[in-house]
């Protein structure tokens, strides 16, 4: 499986969900210690916010210090109880997925205690060692990657309607091989919305990996990455990789927003780890879009708009990851599983889209379906003045690239298996399901 690297922060109201991620509950009516912030807050924020949240951050504000975050402790208390923040917008009682940044009931009661308490800050000597940081826009894997590549600069205008290029880039691979990581790094954030970056590189090889993963996985033209807000990278693991071929090129794909300041002229870079020579994968991640563009329709003022999207797998797959990308009009995205057998399972339930986060959720333990499997994705749509993002309740809205258009495309990263190695994932899960269960 590929395990997505997150960032958290682009927003100020980031700051206010990674204060909460406390390990303790607090109440001095019932004799327990009010919660501080030296013993209990920092250790969290240095866990779960200084990543993005220091001097040099992607985020806008440092939360180094008890100075610097206790100014913002009423604000804190609201966006948690009311699960704004953090970004993790999923119904927390479908699936598991790692990494899991999601608040429990008590960390959210021990914030609250934390700032009815007075947000106080505590014995300094309770406070654990600062944390060493590398410098901004290095490479999060913890190594220089073999290859990068960067797209050409793109002027995008201090005041214009959003922007779209397309720029080619080759590779100049020489040889195949399979990424064990890669990481997008662009120049100017403040008016890049996301990019999306493909491999075009022909047909899909024929050898080297196994039988019916290579044969079947759609690797031709494909997705390798998006980077946007809260996404930048990916790391494959577990026997999976991607493939970068031979004489590839990269298309970068820009949505860009300007700043309304000044003109940028902003490129970005990725960065490849490769797998070494010699090293053939088990499997080869493949992403799928699951989208229906024709028939996405929206009408003025529609509070719910309903759009349906199906992928029917063609051979027994297990899946990685899944990521919905809706714009300012996006409410919600669910995906689910239509069994052979006609039984449904859902699988995921983005209940809170928020577009100004594109997030991927990885499965922690990656669902496996036989051949057959029906993939269903429903996109609601709120297209109503109750949504404070929405730009003009009185349009009929399709599908286009603008962010004042609309998408409903679930991206979903998956790698097929063959019917002996489905059968014994079901064993294993049978057998687990009957360890757990109570005596009778």
């Amino acid at each position: 499986m590929n395990a997505r690297w997150k960032l958290a922060g682009a927003v100020a109201f980031a700051i206010i969900a990674c204060l909460s991620l406390v390990g303790v509950t607090a109440d001095s009516k019932e004799g327990r210690a009010t919660p501080t912030f030296t013993k209990n807050i920092l250790p969290i924020l240095q866990k779960s916010c200084q990543d993005c949240h220091r001097p040099g951050g992607m985020a806008p504000m440092s939360l180094v210090t008890y100075e610097e975050s206790r100014p913002w402790a009423r604000s804190i208390k609201e966006k948690v109880v009311t699960r704004y923040m953090p970004p993790w917008h999923i119904d927390r009682t479908v699936g598991e997925y790692y990494p899991d940044p999601s608040l429990s009931d008590e960390e959210i009661a021990a914030v609250a205690s934390w700032v009815d308490g007075g947000a106080m800050k505590g014995n300094p000597a309770d406070a654990p060692a600062p944390r060493v940081f590398p410098p901004a826009n290095t490479w999060v894997f913890g190594e220089e990657p073999d290859l990068v590549v960067t797209s050409s600069g793109f002027v995008v205008p201090a005041v214009a309607a959003d922007q779209y290029p397309k720029i080619d880039v080759p590779t100049g691979l020489a040889e195949d091989r399979y990424i064990k990581w890669m990481q997008v790094i662009p120049e100017d954030t403040t008016v890049l919305h996301h990019v999306l970056i493909y491999a075009l590189q022909g047909e899909p090889a024929t050898g080297g990996v196994r039988g019916i993963q290579q044969r079947r996985s759609p690797i031709s033209d494909s997705l390798l990455i998006e980077y946007a807000r809260g996404n930048d990278g990916d790391i494959f693991t577990n026997g999976t990789a991607k493939l970068l071929k031979a004489g590839s090129k990269l298309r970068f794909s820009f949505h860009y927003h300007p700043n309304g300041e000044k003109a940028v002229n902003e490129r970005a870079k990725i960065g490849f780890k490769f797998f070494p020579k010699g090293y053939t994968p088990k499997y080869l991640i493949s992403t799928k879009g699951i989208s229906s563009p024709s028939t996405l329709a929206i009408p003025p003022g529609e509070p719910n708009a309903r759009s349906d999207a199906y992928f029917r797998l063609e051979e027994a797959a297990r899946l990685v990851s899944f990521q919905p990308h809706m714009h300012y009009r996006g409410k919600r995205m669910t995906l689910e599983a239509i069994l052979p057998d006609g039984h449904v399972e859902l699988l995921t339930d983005v209940a809170r889209f928020v577009w100004t986060w594109q997030i991927t959720y990885p499965y922690k333990n990656p669902p496996a379906f036989p051949r057959g499997t029906v993939l269903h994705m429903t996109a609601y749509h709120d297209n109503s003045p109750n949504n404070k993002e929405n730009p003009d309740p009185t349009a009929f809205v399709g599908w286009g690239d603008r962010t004042v258009d609309e998408m409903n495309i679930g991206w979903l990263d998956f790698y097929y298996i063959s019917d002996q190695e489905f059968a014994e994932l079901q064993k294993q899960k049978a057998d687990r399901l009957r360890a757990t269960a109570s005596p009778q």
